[in-house]
Parts: structure tokens; sequence; C-alpha cells
């Protein structure tokens, strides 16, 4: 039934500054925005083998600083922690489990982004 995530959307006030965000301060590349009358109301980033995308709240259905499922693979969890601090951004210890690290940080609009990295393949 189900065979693959089409794409995670996450609500902004402001579609194009959220994405800007995402843009300078995790490298993720978007590409053209749905403009309505001018303003930039959704635009998608293909990662991996998915898309995640920023669309308006009202489009959503959903506040800003509501989502929190996104988690993004990284090769060194430390090394991106650091880079990102060094952007000016609060971002969580990493922390481990058995199987992974993960650590977190909020977005420009309040919502929780993860990042991970797998220790022991599974």
């Amino acid at each position: 039934m189900i065979k693959e995530v089409a794409f995670t959307a996450y609500p902004a006030k402001n579609v194009g500054a959220l994405r800007r965000w995402y843009e300078e301060k995790l490298g993720i590349a978007f590409g053209e925005p749905l403009l309505e009358n001018g303003v930039e109301q959704y635009n998608e980033a293909k990662v991996g083998s998915s898309y995640f995308s920023v669309m308006t709240s009202e489009w959503i259905g959903r506040e800003p600083g509501s989502a929190s499922g996104i988690v993004f693979e990284v090769d060194d969890i430390d090394k991106t922690v650091a880079d990102l601090r060094g952007k000016g951004l609060e971002v969580e210890d990493p922390y481990a489990t058995p199987v992974c690290k993960v650590a977190s940080l909020n977005d420009l609009e309040g919502n929780k982004v993860s990042l991970h990295q797998v220790t022991v393949p599974h």
C-alpha cells in the first residue's frame, strides 16, 4: 500500500524567509518557489530520495513552530553541530543511543529539526 515518503512539510508564516534559513544554515538546496500574488507559498528540496518542503501555515493547517518530525541524516554529527553553532545557532549536545547519535535545534519559525548519525548500521 504505502511505498515511500513523498514529502515532509513544515509550516511557515514567511515561506521565503524560512527557505532561506534552511539554505543558509543547513545548506539545503530548494527548487523554484510556488508563488501566489508574488509571494512564496511553497517550496521543496530533494533530500535523498524524498522531499522536504516549507509551506504557508494556512496551506498545511498547522501553526509555525508546531512541526517536529524531520530528522536529517549527517555524516559527522559532532562536526555538523559545531558548524551550526559557529553560525550562531543553538543546538543541543548530541546524545547517543545504541545505534545512533541525535541532536536537535529549532528553525527560524520555531519548528524542531533533528540531526541523526548512524553509529551501528541496522
